[in-house]
């Protein structure tokens, strides 16, 4: 099998520089992580916030922290370096091949969606953000390592697109797109794009789309890649 990770983000309107951050972490003992951070605000300081606490979970995560130890970190760390007044929302998806699993951690008002072999699940239960209290659990979630299961994470950017109109981000349509076999660039690109397309051209908060897929295999040699497209 193999694991494919694709994400996409982008900026307020006219704001530039965009308040959410991603990193994507080889694990120790076999693989990757997708976190996704969307810092309270917009602009240079919600980055600079969102940015540390993604670092902080990705340095965790390279020293071998369990995902749901992860989370309960960078709440405690956001707490203690703003004394509970700044909150931030993560989510972390993982491959984990040390257990044989996925695992979706949640400390975020967006859902994560998940597809086996087709059919949808939503995960919403609802969760706390991080950084406002002391003590807070993740929802935590496991599914077995198979092909054919789809992951989308987002930030609320993309969930609440289509507020100026009449139509409204549908989570069914996405649902549609995740039947589709299609590659996880694929269902990145037209996730983004019709969030895109519901704002108008012009979305008003900052968006993050991230896929992992779990596919067969094509080759033996175990090539691992990594592209990035970064626009100045």
């Amino acid at each position: 099998m193999e694991v494919q990770v694709e994400v996409a983000k982008l900026g307020k309107y006219a704001v530039g520089v965009s308040g959410d951050s991603v990193e994507v972490v080889e694990r120790p003992c076999g693989g990757i992580s997708i976190v996704i951070v969307d810092g309270q605000g917009h602009g240079k300081a919600a980055k600079r916030m969102s940015l540390m606490i993604a670092n902080k979970a990705a340095g965790l995560i390279e020293d071998g922290a369990r995902d749901g130890a992860v989370m309960r970190v960078i709440n405690d760390h956001l707490y203690a370096f703003r004394d509970g007044q700044v909150s931030a929302t993560a989510t972390l998806i993982s491959a984990d091949l040390a257990h044989g699993c996925l695992v979706v951690s949640r400390n975020s008002n967006s859902p994560v969606l998940v597809a086996v072999e087709g059919s949808p699940r939503c995960l919403d239960s609802p969760v706390e953000p991080i950084g406002v209290r002391r003590l807070l659990k993740p929802s935590v979630t496991h599914f077995e390592l198979a092909e054919g299961t789809v992951i989308m994470g987002f930030t609320d950017g993309v969930i609440h697109a289509g507020r100026y109109g009449q139509e409204r981000f549908s989570l069914p349509w996405v649902y549609q797109q995740m039947a589709q076999n299609l590659s996880p660039r694929e269902l990145v690109d037209r996730v983004l794009s019709y969030a895109l397309e519901l704002e108008q051209g012009k979305p008003r908060d900052d968006m993050v789309v991230a896929v992992m897929q779990v596919t067969g295999r094509n080759e033996n040699l175990g090539i691992r890649r990594v592209s990035a497209s970064y626009p100045l």
